[in-house]
């Protein structure tokens, strides 16, 4: 009888260790998309911004470091990446210059440092060859017309709240009243 029991602590154990290993490998790629969308959600500064770029930057150097093979790969990949990270550091600069810092509001401003994160991301995964950072790209760049329109439309998302709020009301009025249940 014991042996059941102490399979499924040994099961129980290993899922476990297997979702530790999963999120400690993870962890940098789950970083960097919150970091952003933190950035967009909370209309942080540009500064947030200027500090975020090289630390999206190190880490696709370090996970894509993991990648090449040869040393002369890698010296060339670290001076590409650096290299991109850099270009996308100046287009932040083209785009807080008071010239177009004028003509843009802050909604504009940080859905626009989205996308330029999302082509930065998108493209270091790439020559990093590591398709989680790829990966990360699409979601800023989906995030951004995602977002744009949930910033317009209060409204709906409001009545769409309420629906769901509604709806798990009634879904948990039906299963308690079922006679199953009892």
């Amino acid at each position: 009888m014991r042996e059941p029991a102490h399979a499924d602590a040994s099961l129980q154990t290993q899922a476990r260790s297997v979702v530790m290993r999963w999120l400690i490998h993870d962890i940098p790629y789950i970083a960097m998309l919150v970091l952003a969308l933190v950035g967009v959600i909370f209309r942080l500064p540009v500064t947030y911004w200027i500090v975020l770029t090289p630390v999206f930057g190190v880490i696709s150097i370090i996970e894509g470091w993991r990648k090449s093979l040869l040393k002369t790969d890698r010296i060339g990949f670290v001076v590409r990446v650096a290299l991109d990270w850099c270009a996308l550091l100046f287009a932040i600069y083209l785009l807080y210059t008071s010239g177009v810092q004028g003509v843009m509001n802050s909604n504009s401003s940080s859905l626009g440092m989205m996308l330029l994160l999302g082509l930065g991301t998108f493209v270091a995964g790439i020559q990093a060859r590591v398709w989680q950072i790829c990966a990360i790209g699409g979601v800023l760049f989906l995030a951004v017309p995602g977002l744009g329109w949930l910033d317009q439309s209060p409204l709906l998302l409001t009545a769409a709240a309420f629906v769901v709020v509604v709806l798990g009301g009634f879904t948990g009025w039906v299963l308690q009243s079922s006679p199953t249940a009892k």
